[in-house]
């Protein structure tokens, strides 16, 4: 394992984790939320939501810190917070995602142009479920006024407690992953295989699982050698991608969440990103499919 890598990244997980704090303590206590974004935010929309989405074009630690703050707060319910989380991915995804086309067109073509536009369906998929099942802010006034009561009567933890109290946590999870997700990729790589692919896609796949940029190389160089074409490229592609969601999800995410929420809610934010990406990634891969069966040059 690579020791430097290990300490870099919990580093700066650590610093992005306590600056996400900091600022979604301070954005709360300055009451910013309702004082900018209420004029420019749909009325069914929550002012913290919309507020961590629009930080979140930067950072979506920062606004998962905004979520966090307004939660121990209790400015907003665990339910808004869940579906406000699953929200946050795709203004950064946005941000970068021109690039990543960009990229994904050069190394390998058309069936890495397509590839592209099905990661962002899926990124986009999952904020319009996170956006359908977000408690709008009219019908859960209630909710939150029972939990201001009830706050009143328990003991509320300052910054400093709850980065005490998290960090740790979020250390031992990065570890964990960092650590472990290499060894469970490889495992998916050497072990699945189907007969509907030639060898050199599912190399493409298996890389896919680990390392997007990899995979869109080795598609490209099998795409100019003839060893496949672009339906078999683009399903490998999202094949390898789709496989490597749970511990993609796990090396991303559960760092930070457990460093800012307690950790029920952060085994319960791991569990909905899972289910609301798992089918839209099986509708991208029946789609795949269907062009690898029926339009082999797309």
């Amino acid at each position: 394992m690579n020791h430097q890598g290990l300490l870099a990244g919990e580093l700066t997980l650590t610093l992005e984790i306590v600056l996400g704090l900091v600022l979604g303590e301070i954005i709360m206590r300055l009451r910013i939320a309702e004082l900018i974004m209420k004029k420019f935010i749909p009325r069914s929309i929550n002012p913290v939501t919309a507020l961590a989405l629009s930080v979140s074009f930067a950072s979506s630690k920062t606004g998962a810190g905004i979520i966090s703050s307004a939660l121990e707060k209790q400015q907003i319910t665990e339910k808004q917070t869940i579906w406000s989380v699953l929200m946050l991915s795709l203004p950064s995804y946005l941000k970068r995602w021109p690039a990543t086309f960009a990229l994904a067109l050069s190394m390998a073509g058309r069936a890495g142009a397509l590839f592209a536009v099905s990661q962002l369906v899926i990124a986009a998929g999952r904020f319009i479920t996170a956006f359908i099942f977000l408690p709008k802010e009219k019908e859960n006034k209630s909710d939150v006024e029972i939990s201001t009561a009830k706050a009143h009567h328990e003991h509320k933890h300052s910054l400093l407690h709850k980065l005490i109290k998290t960090l740790p946590l979020a250390w031992i999870f990065f570890a964990l992953a960092y650590s472990l997700v290499p060894v469970i990729n490889k495992f998916f790589s050497q072990t699945i295989n189907f007969p509907f692919l030639p060898l050199a896609g599912w190399t493409v796949a298996g890389t896919s699982i680990a390392r997007v940029s990899a995979a869109l190389a080795l598609a490209g160089g099998s795409l100019a050698s003839g060893e496949l074409n672009n339906s078999q490229a683009l399903f490998a592609l999202i094949l390898g991608s789709g496989l490597g969601t749970a511990t993609r999800i796990l090396r991303m995410n559960a760092g930070y969440y457990f460093g800012m929420f307690e950790a029920r809610l952060a085994r319960k934010l791991l569990l909905m990103n899972f289910v609301t990406l798992i089918p839209f990634v099986i509708i991208n891969l029946i789609f795949a499919w269907f062009a690898l069966s029926f339009y082999p040059t797309l």
